[in-house]
C-alpha cells in the first residue's frame, strides 16, 4: 500500500493506482502505476472488480470508476515513488485496524476484503 501525497485521499493508505493514459489497457495502467509508486514490478493475476467512488462534497472529481487488480510482486524492494509519501506491505488485519482509525478509506477496505473472498 502507499500513503497518498495529495488528492482526495491525501494522507491515507491506499493501493497504488492512477489515471488511465490514452490508448493504455487497464492492466498496463495498473502495472505502470504500481511501478511508479512503489519501484516494484508485478504480474497481474486477475481483476478484483470495478468500484464507483462518489462524493458530492469535494473539489476533486465527483465520481470515478476505480478498477482493481490482484497481482504478484515479481521484482524490486518497495520504495517511495511518485505521488506518495510512504510505501509498505500490510496484512488484512492491519488494513482493518487502520480503517477503524481512518487511515484507510472504506472503499479500500472493501477492495481488500473482496480480493480475499473472490480469490
Amino acid at each position: 500500500m502507499v500513503r497518498q501525497m495529495g488528492g482526495y485521499w491525501q494522507g491515507q493508505w491506499i493501493f497504488p493506482g492512477g489515471k488511465l493514459e490514452l490508448g493504455e489497457t487497464l492492466e498496463h495502467c495498473a502495472r505502470r502505476e504500481f511501478i511508479e509508486e512503489t519501484g516494484c514490478d508485478l504480474t497481474i493475476k486477475k481483476e478484483i472488480g470495478a468500484y464507483v467512488s462518489y462524493d458530492p462534497n469535494t473539489d476533486f472529481e465527483k465520481q470515478v470508476v476505480l478498477v482493481y487488480f490482484l497481482g504478484n510482486s515479481v521484482s524490486g524492494k518497495p520504495k517511495v515513488g511518485e505521488g506518495v509519501t510512504d510505501v509498505a506491505w500490510f496484512g488484512m488485519e492491519n488494513i482493518e485496524e487502520m480503517a477503524k482509525k481512518g487511515q484507510v478509506p472504506g472503499l479500500i477496505l472493501k477492495v481488500a476484503s473482496d480480493s480475499i473472498h473472490k480469490n
